[in-house]
């Protein structure tokens, strides 16, 4: 897993010797996706995600860089992961081959959706979303992929809401408060089932979603966040359908 899809020998000694001083004790079959037989948190097009025993650290994530990936350093990464703490996972170490970061705890957005039975739950735990993704706006990171909610937030044991993947981000704002509204309020099936979110009333929240593109302002969210409130507060309590 150390030198994936190629296998080169030097290459897994050498990360493994970076993981061992770090206090690496073995690998944890943990995860959603497959890798040559055992189980793994992520696998994408340039890195892939597998949980680990730490001496000090406990449980954590490691993204490893992947031998074919066509980006040459995951520096860029860590560095958008730090400056987004802590709505991203905490860093403990990274390299432009290595992260080792805080394995969150909790259910993706995917998963937890589906079991939410009440329009005022669901608005709840809409709205604490486009709180955190307006900390990235205000951290000038763009996530890039919010329009995938279902996979890239998991909320955690406590409740708090947190954003994994930030691979393909980059520093600058492209709304991903937009990106975010667009997934959970005008694509999600679960919004419909729950609220009586109408035409009008989708055209209204799309002019204050402009709005705030345009000025980035504390103001424009809070215009928007008061009117998703209004506009869902007299919906049906109980989800249909």
């Amino acid at each position: 897993m150390l030198s994936y899809p190629d296998l080169k020998e030097d290459l897994i000694s050498r990360r493994l010797e970076k993981l061992r001083r770090l206090g690496f004790k073995n690998c944890v079959d943990l995860g959603g996706y497959e890798l040559w037989g055992a189980k793994v948190l992520g696998k994408g097009h340039s890195s892939v995600v597998l949980a680990a025993e730490f001496t000090n650290l406990g449980c954590v994530a490691v993204k490893v860089l992947r031998t074919d990936s066509k980006r040459d350093s995951l520096l860029r990464e860590c560095d958008l992961m730090k400056r987004a703490s802590p709505v991203a996972p905490k860093v403990y170490y990274c390299d432009e081959e290595l992260i080792v970061m805080e394995f969150i705890k909790g259910v993706k957005l995917g998963d937890l959706v589906p079991h939410i039975t009440s329009c005022r739950d669901l608005i709840t735990l809409y709205l604490k979303i486009l709180a955190v993704v307006r900390y990235l706006d205000l951290k000038n990171i763009t996530h890039k992929e919010l329009n995938v909610l279902r996979e890239h937030i998991i909320v955690d044991e406590v409740g708090n809401v947190r954003i994994i993947d930030f691979e393909s981000g980059f520093a600058g704002f492209t709304c991903n408060v937009c990106r975010a509204f667009s997934a959970l309020f005008m694509r999600n099936r679960q919004i419909t089932k729950c609220c009586s979110l109408g035409k009008l009333e989708k055209n209204l929240l799309l002019e204050l979603l402009s709005s705030y593109k345009k000025t980035n302002s504390d103001e424009s969210f809070t215009k928007l966040i008061k009117a998703i409130i209004d506009v869902c507060g007299g919906s049906s309590c109980e989800c249909v359908g």
